[in-house]
């Protein structure tokens, strides 16, 4: 038994009962400490030791508060002092003293006499990380026995994790759009010309929980398509979960889906150009804000089921039509006079952008992926992306 299935802001003192009655063990992913960690040296590195070999493996709990005998939990020995001041020092040391960072969540969990720490280690997917205090640059990592030393040929392989990851999602995007583009989606679209949306956290090609089939079955707002305010039919098939636009299921056509894979991956497609006198238009501006938003949207659907962080997100159109980019922004009269370049290609594949977490707000998000929506712009013949204003805040139209 461990906590990892349950939200950290949900842990309650029953979660560290059981975790004692039921004799549960240290693992790789959970460890134990009666006390927390003094301010020596020694202390410190013992420290940057444990959370380092959670976040060089497969990421797991630090439980600070329970007695434990041979990795055998005995009795919560709550911490009574000021609880925000002892997660402040240690968020504070590890970000000090690891390099890369990494990603650490605290919650002190009320219990009877006190509080018991709970640091939360994600998995990291750019390791290794490395102890820095005092030129240490000691590399830790996990089994079930506990931490140790890794040898090198453990060290290569961590350090050619991320690189592998990042070739994964290029592949898995790019035999996305090939079938797409021959009509081989999961469903029937409506328009050829398309705005393919991937969000690809990084534990999909390792994910080993399954998705909430029966959650996902009842939910029409989680994961709905791009364009939608909710679902208008939900599927499960051979790939994981699918939603769908259209509530007309004798139609057999969508205007957009979202693909659920079963490693997490989301794939929503979107129909693309709009027409203005007959000519077919990218609407450059309304483009960006959807990519923005929905990758925000979908970020956050994928952490409320367990699919946690970091993300890649990466926008791609299908343009099998030739169309022209046009930079009006929603209500412009003078539309015509924003028109940009004409297609030049049936397929525009942007550069991905990585989030750590999910952004907390529509400007984060765009902040962090003004890259990508410059090289949409670019694609048009604009220098970049005309949806922030000069101090830098992004127009989201509201």
């Amino acid at each position: 038994m461990a906590l990892l299935h349950i939200p950290l802001n949900q842990i309650e003192e029953q979660h560290i009962l059981e975790l004692v009655a039921t004799r549960a063990p240290e693992t790789n992913i959970i460890e134990y400490k009666r006390e927390t960690y003094g301010n020596s040296l020694r202390d410190d590195l013992e420290f940057l030791a444990d959370v380092s070999s959670l976040a060089n493996t497969s990421g797991g709990d630090l439980i600070i508060g329970i007695a434990a005998t041979q990795g055998i939990p005995e009795a919560p020995v709550p911490f009574t002092g000021d609880v925000d001041g002892e997660i402040n020092r240690l968020e504070s040391r590890a970000r000090a003293g690891l390099q890369p960072r990494i990603s650490l969540e605290s919650r002190a969990v009320p219990v009877q006499g006190g509080h018991i720490l709970v640091l939360r280690v994600a998995r990291s997917y750019n390791p290794p990380h490395r102890i820095i205090r005092e030129n240490s640059n000691r590399f830790w990592a996990r089994s079930t026995a506990g931490k140790y030393e890794p040898n090198v040929d453990q060290l290569r392989e961590l350090f050619t994790l991320a690189p592998r990851i990042a070739d994964q999602t290029r592949e898995f995007r790019t035999n996305r759009l090939i079938r797409i583009a021959s009509g081989d989606a999961p469903v029937t679209l409506m328009h050829k010309d398309v705005l393919v949306l991937h969000v690809v956290p990084f534990s999909a090609f390792d994910r080993d929980a399954p998705l909430p089939m029966a959650e996902l079955e009842r939910d029409y707002t989680s994961f709905h398509p791009i364009g939608s305010r909710q679902s208008q039919g939900l599927k499960i098939n051979f790939d994981g979960f699918l939603a769908m636009s259209n509530g007309d299921r004798a139609a057999n056509v969508e205007r957009a889906y979202v693909q659920l894979f079963r490693g997490g991956i989301v794939e929503a497609v979107d129909g693309l150009y709009v027409r203005a006198s007959g000519q077919p238009l990218i609407p450059v501006v309304e483009v960006e804000r959807s990519i923005t938003a929905n990758a925000m949207r979908l970020m956050r659907d994928l952490s409320a089921i367990g699919a946690a962080a970091p993300y890649a997100v990466l926008a791609s159109l299908l343009t099998v039509e030739q169309g022209r980019f046009n930079f009006a922004h929603p209500g412009d009269g003078a539309w015509y006079d924003r028109m940009g370049s004409y297609t030049d290609r049936p397929q525009y594949a942007f550069g991905e952008v990585i989030f750590d977490s999910a952004p907390a707000s529509i400007q984060a998000c765009a902040e962090r992926m003004r890259p990508l929506l410059n090289q949409l712009a670019q694609s048009g013949g604009m220098a970049g992306s005309v949806s922030f204003r000069d101090d830098g805040t992004f127009m989201t139209g509201r």
